[in-house]
């Protein structure tokens, strides 16, 4: 006789039962997790650049397609009253503004946007209000090097001559060190062919020290005032030694002049970095000249002097028509003369 627990006679109505409770219990079991989770949108859209590109309107671009979040605009100052109005198209937001900017004004713009899943980004910038009609210049002489006396003024200092005329508004002057860069931004001015300015970059303080914006060239005073057209800036003294000065169109916009002094004692390859990023870009736009990569043999070569200043050669010549070091030489010792021809 077979044994009880192998003799499946003994369970011939059984089995149907038992098996009808597994394939319920199969049934309720949860489909199976996906090895690959599904993709969420959790980036917010991020700001690639900005700027205004008219009288009347601004242009943010952001990394992917956007629509702005009605009611979120803001400018200030702004002299319609009226809110920006916006409209997109794919990643580019465009503003329309309620009123005429004013060259070189700064302006502050608040606002929000979303993208397609729902993530928001709100952004506040500042910016120098647009120029239809911005001044050509160029770089006529520069002396760096501060120094604290009291008899030897006109220090640490960037002359300008105007080649053509127009609004100094947002012209941006940057100037670099190997690891430092200072940048200003010129108010709104409208000046003639011909007229020098001054812009002092390291100033006492004097409460006699006035931006000359208007047509009165008496109106500031201090040590270091000269006879031409002042302006005072607090972003920074110029690199004493070794440096490039860049003036662009706008901030960050497309160089006008520049100017690639070193140290004497310097030599070789510049290398990678701030420095020949500028020179670089001075290069590409004609506005200096190097045999191939930049070296410090191709910049303006001096012994620092905080008495002599860098000097170039000649008045209203185009920048880039002689690009380069030799375009340059240093004044007698004393023989700086900012706001004089």
């Amino acid at each position: 006789m077979p044994h009880p627990l192998f003799d499946t006679r003994q369970f011939p109505r059984r089995a149907p039962a038992l098996l009808a409770p597994l394939a319920l219990f199969a049934a309720c079991l949860p489909a199976p997790i996906p090895t690959t989770p599904p993709a969420f949108d959790l980036k917010p859209p991020s700001l690639v650049e900005a700027g205004p590109t008219g009288l009347r309107s601004f242009v943010l671009r952001f990394d992917e397609e956007v629509r702005p979040v009605e009611g979120s605009f803001e400018i200030e100052p702004g002299e319609s009253g009226e809110a920006p109005t916006a409209t997109a198209e794919g990643g580019d937001l465009k503003l329309e503004l309620g009123a005429d900017q004013v060259a070189g004004k700064d302006y502050k713009l608040l606002g929000e946007v979303v993208d397609g899943g729902g993530n928001g980004s709100r952004f506040l910038l500042s910016f120098a209000g647009f120029n239809a009609h911005p001044a050509r210049l160029r770089i006529a002489e520069v002396l760096t090097a501060k120094n604290s006396s009291q008899k030897n003024p006109h220090r640490d200092f960037v002359e300008f001559e105007v080649l053509a005329a127009g609004n100094l508004g947002g012209l941006e002057f940057s100037a670099s060190s190997s690891t430092k860069t200072v940048t200003w931004t010129f108010p709104g001015a409208e000046v003639s062919a011909g007229e020098l300015i001054v812009l002092h970059c390291s100033p006492e303080g004097s409460a006699a020290e006035r931006d000359e914006a208007g047509t009165d060239l008496e109106g500031s005073g201090g040590i270091d005032a000269s006879a031409a057209r002042d302006f005072w800036s607090k972003a920074g003294p110029l690199p004493d030694a070794t440096g490039v000065l860049v003036l662009s169109e706008s901030p960050g916009g497309k160089p006008m002049d520049g100017l690639f002094y070193a140290d004497s004692a310097k030599e070789g390859p510049v290398g990678e970095g701030r420095i020949e990023g500028l020179v670089q870009g001075l290069v590409d736009f004609g506005l200096w000249a190097t045999v191939a990569a930049p070296a410090w043999e191709d910049a303006f070569r001096w012994k620092p002097s905080s008495s002599r200043s860098i000097v170039r050669a000649g008045f209203g010549k185009e920048p880039g028509s002689e690009p380069g070091g030799t375009e340059w030489t240093l004044s007698a010792t004393g023989g700086q003369t900012p706001g004089f021809r």
